[in-house]
């Protein structure tokens, strides 16, 4: 600890002699000291000079400086895998008893020297080793690799242990991953690497949607390992009926083929079908032989109309994201080949349209008098007189044909349908629109879902946005032409389509859904995995069609079995919401009641919760990938039995050495207290001599 001041050091010389100057002028012009005498002076001259001295050394605005020296000790982070994959066969007893006291034990052997952190992982990550239960549905090495950069990154993190079976399926690969936490990795092989007899379904797909009346086809996946010369039987039932049925001979250890089929939808609604590979003797499990699939058949498809004034890489990028839902039928015509009857539609989008000369009016007028909801996209090719003349909330003043280059940035408090967080966050990292040039004018009716961002200056401008005309006929707008370079930048982030897609399959819905003016509304999905929290949302209204959250709603979910079970929604500022939590596997209808100023009102609904059996595909442990893991990021693998060496390499690593920090820290001294008493402290004696010398 150490006084500094940022004035020249001699200035503390000025403070000293104002201190002399000020005590000698007041009790030692009297060179006999016949007032007080020379003792009670001198003393009296002391307390005054200190107090003057002090005072005009604040006058510097002194701090005090401390140095604080922090030693943090090298983190080692042991994960462990907590996914199903670890007990099937004959090793879950070990893993369940004499490999947890292991695995604590050698936690137990790194003592003092390290911070030791322990977590288990699957689908999610969580801290402690204390409860495995090996239950996890899916095991995903990037979400265990983002918990440590988050919580570690920066700090004094020595190694990571990771102990697995090598399998994954969710996330990326964790030989590549890995790198950018610049740390060690070490890795406890665990899992059978032997081939065991077993015969499986490895994959089941079919189209979440068919349309009644329609066929639609199933692909089916069979595996066979060590089973050569065994029959089973392939079934696909219904209700308990069989609707596909087909023997298979495994003809090698090694055995696949793939079965395809076709199947009526012949029933509107939910329905479930059962796939099922019959048992052959000493298999190492019975849980990966049968899947269950939900179909949703539905009556028909939502048509949506593209048009255009001329070609567009942005037509086809509009296509492809609204075609990747079934539930719509895309059509993309150019405005010169158009001859339909745009009232068939559920929703157009014109693109470019009215062009210039006021091409495509006479459709945009047709849309507009059907109350077809309409998207436009404004582009260079655009005739700004003939759309201003629209009057649909929106204008574009002093079109000056040329474009700028615009960023998009999410409008905080848009309400009219929900986005996941990871999309918002995803038009910050979009390419730019470009968007036409002029004075944009819009309704005050407009809302917002996309603003226009100007280098890093948000503004209100819309970017995509929504309105209602007159006839409260849903129109859109997105301001700017080039969202296909939206699609190519939402892959280059993401390594898929499938976040652009929802964007756009989000917006269309919306744009497309007939206006629902009931009084009580539940909304959720129908599909949910068996790891998944089953949620739902709903709105209630009075008969002003005000937002309203004092009233209760009730829900009873009913399950194949007929057993009833009860939830009450809670409030969420204008919605209600219920998280039931996780379900078993199989099929639910649902009825919510709520009541109103007008009376009860209802709505039913069915929603399935499906298998994940992703765990059980793969028995066979990868311990290569385990010993590349480690070896691409300076590690070792080691099998569970010589799990406790793992202590000595670490030990052995002269980088995983504990780290002294050092911080300083200012403060000014005035601020302490102490500095106040003594200067009362001094005041208050000299006061006091003076009093008692008779002299104030």
């Amino acid at each position: 600890m150490s006084i500094v001041t940022e004035a020249p050091i001699w200035f503390l010389l000025l403070c000293i002699l104002a201190g002399l100057i000020y005590a000698g002028a007041l009790y030692f012009r009297d060179r006999f000291n016949r007032t007080y005498g020379s003792f009670l002076a001198s003393v009296l001259g002391t307390l005054r000079f200190c107090c003057i001295t002090l005072l005009a050394f604040f006058l510097l605005k002194p701090l005090i400086k401390t140095i604080n020296r922090d030693v943090e000790k090298p983190i080692i982070v042991v994960a462990q895998d907590n996914s199903q994959s670890l007990v099937v066969g004959a090793d879950s007893s070990y893993y369940n008893n004499e490999y947890q006291q292991q695995l604590k034990g050698l936690i137990n052997q790194f003592g003092e020297d390290y911070e030791i952190r322990s977590y288990n992982f699957g689908s999610e990550v969580r801290e402690g080793i204390d409860s495995l239960k090996y239950n996890e549905k899916l095991t995903d090495f990037s979400k265990l690799l983002d918990e440590v950069y988050n919580k570690f990154s920066g700090r004094n993190l020595g190694a990571i242990i990771v102990a697995s079976d090598g399998l994954y399926n969710k996330g990326s690969n964790p030989v590549y991953a890995y790198k950018k936490l610049n740390a060690p990795v070490f890795t406890i092989a665990l899992g059978d690497t032997t081939v065991h007899k077993d015969v499986l379904l490895s994959n089941v797909a079919a189209n979440r949607l068919a349309y009644l009346g329609n066929q639609f086809p199933m692909k089916i996946m069979v595996e066979g390992r060590k089973a050569q010369g065994e029959t089973a039987t392939l079934t696909v039932s219904k209700k308990g009926n069989n609707v596909f049925s087909k023997n298979i001979s495994f003809t090698g250890e090694r055995f696949s083929e793939e079965v395809n089929l076709t199947l009526q939808a012949g029933e509107v609604g939910l329905q479930k079908y059962t796939v099922t590979i019959s048992s052959v003797s000493d298999e190492i499990t019975y849980a990966n032989n049968r899947k269950d699939i939900f179909i949703d058949v539905m009556d028909s498809r939502q048509k949506v109309l593209v048009l255009a004034y001329s070609p567009h890489p942005d037509l086809n990028a509009i296509r492809d994201a609204i075609v990747s839902n079934e539930s719509y039928q895309v059509e993309v015509k150019l405005i010169d080949d158009f001859s339909g009857s745009i009232s068939e539609y559920s929703l157009v989008v014109f693109h470019q349209l009215p062009a210039v000369g006021g091409n495509g009016m006479s459709a945009i007028q047709n849309a507009l008098k059907a109350n077809v909801p309409s998207l436009f996209v404004w582009g260079s090719q655009t005739d700004f007189r003939a759309f201003n003349d629209l009057k649909l909330g929106y204008s574009l003043e002093f079109y000056r044909n040329s474009n700028t280059d615009v960023g998009a940035s999410f409008a905080e408090g848009f309400s009219l349908f929900t986005m996941e967080e990871d999309i918002k966050l995803m038009f910050k990292t979009l390419p730019p629109l470009q968007v036409p040039f002029g004075d944009v004018a819009f309704s005050p009716g407009v809302t917002n879902l996309i603003q226009q961002q100007v280098g890093q200056i948000e503004t209100k401008n819309p970017l995509i946005s929504f309105n209602k005309t007159g006839d409260n006929n849903k129109v859109g707008l997105i301001a700017g032409e080039g969202i296909w370079r939206w699609r190519l930048g939402a892959f280059q982030q993401f390594e898929t389509h499938e976040y652009y897609n929802s964007f756009v399959t989000k917006l269309v819905q919306y744009m497309a859904s007939k206006e629902d003016r009931s009084l009580f509304r539940v909304n959720g999905t129908n599909d949910f995995l068996e790891n998944e929290s089953v949620v739902f949302d709903a709105e209630l209204y009075n008969a002003s069609y005000e937002p309203i959250t004092n009233r209760e709603i009730k829900m009873t979910i009913r399950n194949e079995e007929d057993e009833i079970f009860e939830y009450n929604f809670s409030p969420n500022e204008t919605r209600y919401k219920l998280n039931v939590g996780q379900l078993p596997v199989g099929n639910y209808s649902y009825t919510a009641n709520a009541m109103t100023d007008i009376g009860t009102q209802t709505e039913k609904g069915e929603f399935s919760v499906s298998a994940l059996q992703l765990e059980l595909v793969n028995t066979i442990a990868d311990h290569r990938l385990l010993y590349q893991f480690a070896k691409d990021n300076n590690g070792e693998m080691v099998y569970p039995q010589n799990m406790n060496s793992l202590v000595d390499m670490i030990r052995g690593k002269k980088e995983i050495v504990s780290i002294s920090y050092e911080s300083k820290q200012l403060k000014d001294l005035i601020n302490y207290k102490w500095i106040l008493v003594l200067l009362i402290a001094l005041l208050s004696a000299e006061w006091l001599l003076r009093k008692r010398a008779g002299t104030y």
